[in-house]
């Protein structure tokens, strides 16, 4: 077991991923560059608090294959794309993004077709989201 959670740090130890005071999250690789779908790279889940997990939330439909995206130090931008419902009463969502990352992709190519040596996930911070374009991390609590 320790062999399996050692593997998975270390394939996303590269990857950042922190919360635009906005409307999304920047993505940065601090190693090597990786490319990430142009569809549903990020995907957003929903807390749901009667069931105390998170959800996927609904993405938009994607459009014709498009290039992978390419991500290095600099980082991506990706908004919250998701289709929310409306607020709930405490007046926020709680999202968790989710990223799809490829280590040594061929270049300009759509992702399903970049031959890439792995392929991996790494979750986000939680963040709230107060509207459509406000998204702000969630602190853990101090005890």
């Amino acid at each position: 077991m320790w062999v399996v959670v050692m593997a998975l740090n270390a394939g996303a130890a590269g990857i950042e991923i922190d919360v635009v005071q906005g409307n999304g999250v920047v993505v940065k690789a601090s190693d090597d560059a990786v490319h990430i779908p142009a569809c549903r790279g990020v995907t957003w889940s929903l807390f749901n608090a009667e069931t105390g997990d998170f959800r996927p939330a609904h993405a938009p439909g994607c459009g014709a294959l498009e290039s992978a995206i390419r991500v290095d130090a600099e980082g991506h931008f990706f908004p919250v794309d998701a289709q929310l419902p409306p607020l709930p009463d405490v007046g926020f969502h709680i999202l968790r993004p989710t990223v799809v990352y490829g280590l040594k992709c061929k270049e300009k190519a759509p992702f399903p077709m970049s031959s890439c040596a792995f392929i991996g996930t790494v979750d986000g911070p939680q963040i709230a989201v107060r509207h459509r374009g406000a998204a702000v991390p969630v602190a853990p609590a101090k005890r």
